[in-house]
């Protein structure tokens, strides 16, 4: 006699839906590419809207502006079409767009965690006058930020220009961007404070607790701040307390650069499959 089998089928839940607004980086490394791609591999379903395309050549590289009418555009699809989890923002390459991105999160991020990446990159090339962009993200985006994750150079701007030359300085200048509104503020320390550990720390309403992790080859450390904060808004929307989700951002991302991408035999992208493998 024989037995007839039934394939039962698994179930498979729908996935948590979060939205990056960042550029597009051509090398995938950081920007749309890599936020995308790190929110995969915690499990869920990524939305993009573009704000800019970032496109290399030699030792030089060039930002173009996606139209201020049609970044409104996605928002607009995005706040019609979807239920958000989590927002995370990187890129956002005038203050024009920093108002837009701030209005929509205003209105859509309420009841949500928001990740502020400040990515300032115009500090490199001089298109925008620094300041405007600082004054804008202080005051139309971080006092809706869930989370901040400036590096150290973001940090200073941020503070005011405050020297940071060890972690206590960082500590005061995070503390000093957590009073523009975030409700917590992770700064990025990276190498340069301590050339044998990378250094966080993240500062919050009666928190304060330092990060540090063994520093690896740097040269597949392309993407590291994009994949940390994407890293750390994936969890928030999986409802990871912030502190567990910063370290557990910080190791995702200690692996990614360990077994970068090489592009050439002196630069590389961090590899958000790296800590799946």
């Amino acid at each position: 006699m024989t037995q007839n089998k039934t394939n039962v089928e698994k179930k498979v839940e729908q996935p948590k839906i979060i939205l990056t607004i960042a550029g597009s980086d051509i090398l995938s490394g950081g920007g749309i590419q890599a936020d995308l791609a790190t929110f995969t591999e915690y499990g869920l379903f990524g939305l993009s809207v573009i704000t800019s395309i970032v496109t290399v050549k030699a030792d030089t590289f060039t930002i173009t502006l996606i139209d201020l009418d049609l970044v409104a555009a996605q928002l607009a699809s995005i706040e019609e079409n979807y239920q958000l989890s989590a927002i995370k923002i990187g890129l956002v390459p005038s203050v024009e767009m920093i108002k837009l991105v701030g209005t929509f999160v205003q209105r859509v991020g309420q009841n949500i965690p928001v990740v502020v990446d400040p990515v300032m990159v115009f500090k490199e090339n001089g298109s925008v006058p620094i300041q405007e962009l600082v004054d804008a993200f202080k005051s139309d985006l971080l006092p809706f930020a869930t989370v901040t994750t400036p590096n150290l150079t973001e940090t200073k701007m941020l503070a005011g220009g405050i020297e940071i030359a060890n972690e206590v300085d960082l500590q005061v200048a995070a503390q000093n961007i957590l009073d523009s509104g975030a409700k917590a503020v992770v700064a990025k320390g990276g190498t340069r404070l301590n050339k044998k550990t990378a250094i966080d720390v993240l500062v919050a309403k009666d928190v304060v607790k330092v990060f540090q992790a063994p520093i690896v080859n740097a040269k597949f450390n392309n993407g590291a701040g994009c994949t940390f904060s994407s890293a750390i808004a994936s969890q928030l929307a999986l409802g990871q307390e912030i502190e567990t989700a910063v370290q557990n951002a910080k190791d995702f991302v200690f692996q990614g650069i360990k077994h970068g991408v090489a592009i050439s035999p002196e630069f590389g992208n961090v590899w958000q499959g790296a800590n799946r493998l």
